[in-house]
């Protein structure tokens, strides 16, 4: 297998409950690296009403290391506050200068700090874990990173921690800062839930085998399917549901971080640009305009179709559409099969979700992130570790 189109080579996943299968993961590259970046506090600045940010900057480092071969061609996930990408050896440097350039902005613009660094799989593999790679299918343009092995999570723990920290992440000081943001968009409002609440969900199976860990993810996606019914129910985004924003403070994010360090004449460019888009959009939109390049009487379908509402990195996350009384009864399963020491999770609740658009094509290569508003991924994720504590505590016969 060539190693710079590793991911790509990849067989297809067509069913997301194979995510359980081990058979069909492939090794990442013995030469490859895991480039992290993670919003620090970021439970800090959502209560502050600021997880749009913490959500662009996030997707901000997705996008700027994309651009380095300009395509989906690097296996990624994304996280919320944060996300986890695989480079090849080619990369590395580029990839360092665009991470540093990224952590850059991010102070710049927005006065927050991101951490960011890269770990070589070697070092992962050397401390008893692995980054195993599937490609799943979500739509008919669409397919997604599928991780095991806990590779993932050791690398983001390695630029985390204060006592790695040095080692593998990165300082302003460490590269050139260049970085490309094009195509990072954020045009859409706040997408209601068709069904009362959209909920951000993340499950870690915590058996003592990976057997049955797996047979636990198995379980979880089957009960979720029986609760919530088929992905066309539980979808967060639909396309009647989509509308495109004039809003200053839904557009000023992407403004921002597209015009960043481009001096004052181009951010009153910029500024004009996406206004006129957003404009030029919804009447393309409205007449279903269809040129080469794009047929926008599909393009709202696609969009729904491409957006990332169930992933696996070791551990299941996905964001649904639902009832009140659907995530009671999703709830009541899964404390049973928490203190049955089957699981941890983490769930977030609210009325709408967020869409984070990476765009190389308006016709199919498109990706769109989504997480519920009010903290989403990094609320849930923040539980969840939580529960984590609170069994080891009782493992180790605290109260």
């Amino acid at each position: 297998m060539n190693t710079e189109s590793f991911f790509l080579d990849l067989p297809i996943i067509e069913n997301f409950v194979d995510i359980s299968n081990p058979r069909v993961y492939t090794p990442l590259p013995e030469d490859w690296h895991i480039a992290v970046s993670d919003v620090k506090d970021s439970t800090g600045l959502i209560r502050r009403g600021r997880y749009k940010e913490v959500n662009l900057l996030g997707a901000s480092s997705i996008i700027a290391l994309l651009n380095l071969k300009k395509s989906f061609s690097l296996p990624f996930i994304f996280g919320g506050d944060g996300a986890t990408l695989c480079i090849p050896p080619s990369l590395l440097e580029q990839a360092r200068q665009s991470l540093v350039a990224t952590k850059m902005m991010a102070h710049e613009a927005y006065g927050i700090e991101l951490r960011v660094g890269i770990v070589p799989l070697k070092h992962v593999r050397k401390h008893g874990f692995d980054v195993l790679v599937a490609r799943c299918r979500i739509s008919e343009n669409f397919t997604q990173a599928v991780f095991s092995g806990g590779g993932l999570q050791f690398a983001e723990e390695c630029v985390k921690n204060p006592v790695t920290e040095q080692q593998f992440g990165l300082s302003t000081n460490d590269a050139e800062p260049v970085a490309d943001f094009t195509g990072l968009e954020c045009r859409w409002k706040n997408v209601p839930s068709a069904r009362g609440e959209i909920v951000t969900l993340i499950v870690q199976a915590i058996g003592k085998s990976d057997k049955k860990k797996n047979e636990t993810y198995r379980e979880v996606i089957r009960k979720i399917g029986e609760i919530y019914g088929t992905d066309v129910l539980c979808r967060p985004v639909r396309e009647e549901d989509l509308s495109m924003s004039f809003s200053e403070k839904q557009l000023y994010g992407e403004s921002r971080i597209r015009s960043y360090r481009k001096g004052k004449l181009y951010r009153i460019y910029y500024w004009l640009k996406i206004r006129y888009q957003v404009l030029a959009g919804k009447f393309a939109l409205l007449v279903k305009y269809k040129s080469r390049s794009v047929d926008f009487g599909k393009y709202k379908s696609e969009l729904a179709a491409n957006t990332d509402f169930k992933k696996f990195d070791d551990k299941l996350r996905q964001v649904l559409s639902g009832t009140p009384e659907q995530r009671a009864e999703l709830t009541s399963y899964l404390e049973k099969k928490f203190h049955d020491r089957d699981l941890v999770y983490g769930i977030q609740v609210a009325p709408t979700a967020i869409i984070t658009c990476l765009i190389f094509s308006y016709n199919g290569a498109h990706i769109h992130l989504v997480d519920s508003d009010n903290g989403g991924y990094a609320i849930a994720a923040a539980q969840l570790k939580e529960q984590l504590k609170s069994l080891s505590t009782s493992s180790n016969g605290g109260d």
